[in-house]
């Protein structure tokens, strides 16, 4: 069965998969709550959807303030929120050891903390009208573990393990969560989105070139992938599906067989895969030094 009229709130909807998936539900007749850190600069981004379907608001997900009076403007003009499409989010490439304090902070503010403050704000209504669905972002590499993504991949696992957990604790009250782990997909995500560690940017890194040659393979493969509209099909079929949800939900013929891959290897196999995927990760392993899954017992 379908739901109808699903007032969806959406975090980072002026571009990418958010503004796809605004898109998307207002063709299919739900209200949006858009949502957006400038509004006076990007409002226009949603020129497409009619202006009686959709409320652009200010909102940052590292600001309570914003994200409350965001909140409260969705309630004030539709009246209720059924669902949130927890996207807002980016991404920071680097090696561990390069990045500072900061970087660090602000990439787990962005993607982890964010999205806590954002459930926080929704589930108030939707426990005392006894429905709602929670969607929150995820990856693949909420999954999957690559080289210089590791902190990107640390706020979305800790994202999938929140997620879990609140599964669990709103289900009492009608309110459903899942998880969305989109692949890779053509997008400003990986390109003006992209943040760089300082120390790759300014050329100080001992990772230098490695981690230039990664993030161009990353660029080039990204550039080649389907566009944001999958992932807002999906995120549609969510919002109007009556029935529970699954905990994880995928998206990307890239995500599937990865993860199926990954489930059907050890560690060990896992890792020699990674280590000998030298055309991605040139210069990152093995520089000067032995190959330790090849070493021989002294």
């Amino acid at each position: 069965m379908v739901l109808t009229e699903q007032v969806t709130l959406i975090t980072g909807a002026s571009r990418g998969f958010g503004l796809a998936a605004a898109e998307e539900l207002a063709s299919r007749g739900h209200p949006i709550i858009a949502t957006m850190r400038n509004p006076d600069r990007d409002h226009a981004n949603l020129d497409r959807i009619p202006a009686n379907m959709v409320e652009i608001v200010r909102c940052d997900v590292t600001e309570r303030g914003s994200i409350d009076a965001a909140a409260a403007a969705g309630l004030a003009r539709f009246g209720r929120i059924d669902a949130l499409f927890n996207n807002a989010g980016y991404g920071l490439y680097g090696p561990v050891e390069d990045m500072s304090d900061d970087e660090v902070s602000r990439q787990m503010d962005t993607n982890f903390s964010g999205q806590i403050r954002m459930a926080q704000a929704v589930l108030p209504s939707m426990r005392e009208q006894r429905h709602g669905k929670i969607i929150n972002v995820s990856s693949l590499a909420g999954r999957i573990v690559a080289p210089m993504m590791g902190l990107y991949a640390a706020s979305k696992w800790a994202v999938e393990a929140m997620s879990e957990a609140l599964r669990y604790e709103v289900s009492r009250w009608g309110v459903d969560v899942t998880i969305l782990e989109p692949g890779m997909y053509a997008s400003d995500w990986q390109t003006t989105n992209l943040d760089v560690a300082a120390a790759v940017r300014e050329g100080r890194s001992p990772y230098q070139e490695s981690a230039q040659h990664a993030l161009q393979t990353f660029r080039r493969r990204a550039a080649t992938r389907p566009g944001s509209r999958s992932v807002a099909t999906a995120v549609a079929d969510i919002i109007e599906l009556e029935q529970q949800l699954p905990m994880r939900w995928p998206v990307g013929e890239d995500t599937i067989q990865t993860i199926r891959l990954r489930e059907s290897l050890t560690d060990q196999q896992w890792e020699e895969r990674v280590r000998t995927a030298t055309e991605t990760y040139r210069g990152a392993f093995f520089e000067g030094v032995e190959n330790p899954l090849e070493r021989k017992p002294r």
